[in-house]
């Protein structure tokens, strides 16, 4: 009788370990795997720092240095080195990476996982530089920047003081008798302030662990050099003089029923457009528990943001909105019918152009009037810019509104392109594209739907232009 009430437990144990309730992301892949997915698909030099919060913060504190210098992140904020082992082969190898930036281990003392050998910690990251040899990827191997103590950490038995320069002295010995270019972090941010030794100084860090702007700034210019040839194979890389994204993004509730902001940012960020067009987007709703959702794809992507409201909802606002990369010199909203919700046309002016975001109605009698309000509206703007115009149009490309559009635009996505359902298109509804009677300084170069099929309901559009 005990035999078989234990054999009951245990399966009934097994059955709730194996179960959905019990499954766990544990590296969070999902954070990067729509981007993942279409990062594979780019035939661009690819430069990918990863890591933990400090490249997740870097990211989101001087996105420039990534989008100017074509570099991506793939930091992941309370990661150790067994979490970024686990990905690396996903992120880096099987995405065409040319050089990896590996600069992880700081929770790994911090025993976020927990406790650790510092031996154990540098087998992992050597893995990581040996995977990347292995499969002719460069590894650059940065130093631990350094910590006095953990704020997290309520322990009195963890010294990153101490451990964090052995465990950098363990790095730089394996990086100089494998050749590895090794980058050290740790000394030009070290403190050595009585009381605060092989800490970070305040103007360094706010926390004591993640740094500041002038700490990033230290710390790229170190890293640029040391990549050398890197650098220099992307900046020779012809790069469009404007390119603008147009993303349905569904409020980042995924094709799993997961909201997932850092998701739909990632997917937004490798791309680095200088404009994106954001569609079914909430804030502060009870849908998305009073979150700001568009200023959560802002912070994650280091993009500025400009939320349009269409309607009130649930305890806050649903719209449409706008991501650059800078602040709209002009912002005018511009309400548009919808039987089944209010419309709306956003139009933000930036040097040299206009973009305009949309989301229109499902019923065909209100595009049709929506069109004339566009049009007219796109007539009152400065005809010296371009004037571009992009969203979820609810239409078919053989449809009356879009034959009416193409009398007064030209469109730059490819309409034979399926856009909706993102994990099995089979229809174009999102588009981009150019009013004629205004500009024309820009020349389409190329135009495609990335391959993100979880993110949201929608594929995202991208179109390249010249001048």
């Amino acid at each position: 009788m005990k035999t078989k009430s234990l054999f009951i437990i245990l399966s009934l144990a097994a059955t709730l370990l194996c179960s959905n309730t019990y499954a766990q992301d544990w590296q969070n892949r999902a954070f990067y795997e729509d981007a993942t997915r279409t990062l594979k698909e780019r035939n661009v030099a690819k430069v990918i720092f990863i890591g933990d919060s400090i490249t997740q913060l870097w990211m989101q504190t001087h996105p420039q240095f990534f989008f100017d210098n074509g570099f991506i992140a793939r930091g992941i904020s309370g990661q150790t080195s067994s979490h970024a082992l686990l990905r690396f082969r996903e992120e880096i190898v099987e995405t065409g990476a040319q050089t990896a930036v590996i600069l992880i281990g700081t929770n790994d003392i911090a025993r976020n996982a927990g406790k650790i050998s510092l031996e154990c910690i540098a087998g992992n990251i050597k893995s990581m530089c040996e995977m990347a040899v292995s499969n002719k990827v460069r590894p650059v191997l940065c130093s631990l920047i350094p910590a006095k103590r953990f704020y997290w950490y309520k322990g009195n038995d963890v010294f990153p003081d101490r451990d964090i320069p052995i465990l950098n002295d363990m790095l730089r010995s394996y990086a100089q008798k494998h050749n590895i270019t090794f980058i050290d972090l740790f000394t030009p941010l070290a403190d050595h302030t009585p009381g605060n030794e092989n800490g970070l100084p305040a103007e360094y860090s706010g926390d004591g662990v993640h740094p500041t702007a002038a700490a990033y700034s230290i710390m790229e210019g170190l890293i640029l050099p040391a990549l050398g040839k890197e650098s220099r194979k992307i900046a020779k890389q012809p790069k469009p003089a404007l390119r603008l994204m147009s993303y349905n993004v569904r409020n980042s509730i995924g094709m799993d029923r997961i909201t997932n902001y850092r998701r739909t940012a990632a997917v937004i960020a490798d791309f680095a457009p200088d404009a994106v067009a954001i569609q079914e987007v909430d804030s502060c709703t009870a849908r998305s528990n009073g979150v700001y959702a568009l200023g959560q794809l802002a912070k994650y992507a280091g993009f500025h943001e400009t939320f349009c409201p269409s309607i009130d909802y649930r305890g806050g606002k649903y719209g449409i909105g706008l991501l650059s990369r800078k602040a709209p010199l002009s912002v005018k909203r511009i309400p548009l019918p919808g039987r089944e919700e209010q419309r709306s046309l956003l139009i933000a002016e930036f040097d040299g152009y206009y973009y305009c975001c949309t989301h229109l109605s499902l019923t065909a009698e209100d595009r049709m009037a929506s069109l004339d309000i566009i049009v007219e509206e796109m007539s009152k703007l400065d005809s010296s810019k371009d004037i571009f115009i992009a969203g979820d149009f609810n239409a078919g490309p053989g449809s009356d509104f879009i034959a009416g559009m193409k009398k007064h635009f030209d469109f730059i996505s490819n309409t034979g392109i399926f856009t909706f359902p993102s994990d099995n298109p089979d229809r174009t509804i999102d588009y981009i594209a150019r009013y004629k009677a205004a500009g024309q300084e820009f020349k389409p170069k190329a135009s495609f739907v990335p391959g993100a099929t979880v993110a949201s309901d929608h594929r995202p559009v991208v179109c390249e232009l010249d001048r």
